[in-house]
């Protein structure tokens, strides 16, 4: 498969919001080298954003990828609707390094089962599983994401 670049454009068949050589360029301006192939990774990483919740409404229905949007606000200015945000493009690049990490976030977790016998007596069960969390990815994230975490709502508490 050929990486076709979203630019904000609204791009026929688009997969990725960056090129093989901005991940690399990336990777490599973090001290970073990858092992994978790039185009796989940003494929991979896209299967991964395209999952997620982001904030505002895309600008046509029928286009490829979430992005762009229109009703988006980072950091107290709205975001232009031909635009894609240098935190998504950086977002990409945070989840293919992670994936070539070994840190998919779209991978299965395997389910670990523990048979413990005492006597007649046998107890099967399901030891818990812990999922790395790449920090990376959700710093990039949070600011696109419509539920970044807050767990509510935010407000200014003026004690003047």
């Amino acid at each position: 498969m050929t990486i076709t670049v979203e630019d904000g454009s609204i791009v026929t068949g688009a997969n990725s919001y960056v090129t093989e050589a901005e991940l690399t360029a990336y990777a490599i301006a973090r001290g970073t080298s990858l092992t994978g192939d790039p185009e796989e990774l940003l494929i991979k990483a896209m299967d991964y954003l395209e999952s997620l919740e982001f904030k505002g409404i895309t600008i046509d229905k029928d286009q490829p990828l979430q992005w762009p949007r229109y009703q988006v606000m980072l950091d107290g200015w709205w975001v232009d609707t031909d635009e894609i945000p240098q935190l998504l493009k950086d977002s990409q690049c945070e989840v293919a390094i992670a994936i070539d990490d070994d840190q998919d976030p779209l991978e299965n977790i395997a389910r670990v089962k523990m048979k413990e016998t005492v006597g007649p007596i046998s107890v099967e069960y399901a030891q818990g599983q812990a999922t790395t969390i790449v920090r990376k990815i959700n710093n990039k994230l949070k600011k696109l994401l419509k539920n970044s975490g807050t767990g509510g709502i935010s407000f200014i508490v003026d004690r003047g």
